[in-house]
């Protein structure tokens, strides 16, 4: 969309402002200029601002590792559904956790224990307010409660305090392979001699796991756990761009 937007709205306009909490990928601004035609622009400014949460001291991310490569889908969701059911079977009041498909969620469904049972509320086993009224119904009442939801559940939920204590994320949340204006963008890039991986796909999958990890703190007052059972995020280059893109939690690593 970028080329449209310079020519009918960038270039109509005397000034603009546009603000969010993930405009950046990465900790750079790079990919969203690029989407909204505003790179190279010398009009354009750019300010993070910094946030007022004491991230370091609110939060924690711990990164589990499993011995299972991640692309090895069977191994890992079954290795990655043993160490969820171990930290889920800790969580005291509200819990969120995102999975990257219904696949993924239906295994981890199936092997939970059925003395669980009663504390989890799946996505669309009930109209999305009545599941959250639910949740924040059995959280006031001293009770755990732990959503099991997918990328809607990641984004524009607002679950402060002890609503969510604790935020799982399954496996790093990468657009699926066969997306199909995802490939017909990488194959353009390609054909441009660039590298659709580094442009697009890190950048993307980095603003959408800000957007998942934004479900933790929400308050000046909140304390929470972020669990990422994805060992790419602290075993590759591209995972080490990620972690940039992520507020400066305190860091525990969990070996296989």
């Amino acid at each position: 969309p970028g080329s449209t937007l310079q020519n009918h709205l960038w270039s109509a306009v005397r000034g603009a402002v546009l603000t969010s909490a993930t405009l950046t990928g990465c900790g750079q601004f790079d990919f969203f200029l690029r989407e909204a035609g505003l790179w190279g622009d010398d009009a354009v400014t750019t300010l993070a601002v910094p946030s007022p949460f004491d991230y370091a001291l609110q939060g924690t991310l711990v990164a589990t590792e499993t011995r299972a490569e991640p692309r090895d889908a069977q191994a890992f969701t079954a290795e990655m559904v043993d160490a969820l059911l171990s930290d889920l079977a800790l969580v005291e009041a509200g819990a969120l956790v995102l999975f990257t498909s219904r696949e993924q969620m239906r295994q981890a469904v199936d092997a939970m224990p059925t003395a669980m049972r009663g504390a989890v509320l799946v996505q669309n086993t009930l109209p999305r307010p009545q599941l959250l009224a639910r949740h924040r119904e059995r959280v006031a009442d001293g009770l755990p409660s732990i959503i099991f939801g997918m990328q809607s559940f990641g984004e524009g939920l607002d679950l402060p305090g002890r609503l969510c204590e604790s935020l799982f994320i399954t496996k790093l949340p990468f657009a699926p392979p066969d997306d199909p204006v995802g490939e017909a963008r990488a194959e353009w890039l390609r054909g441009a001699g660039r590298d659709p991986f580094s442009e697009l796909v890190v950048p993307a999958t980095a603003i959408r796991l800000a957007q998942w990890v934004g479900r933790a703190i929400r308050t000046e007052e909140d304390r929470a756990h972020v669990y990422c059972y994805d060992k790419r995020l602290v075993r590759t280059g591209y995972g080490q761009r990620l972690l940039a893109g992520l507020p400066p939690f305190a860091l525990q690593r969990r070996a296989a």
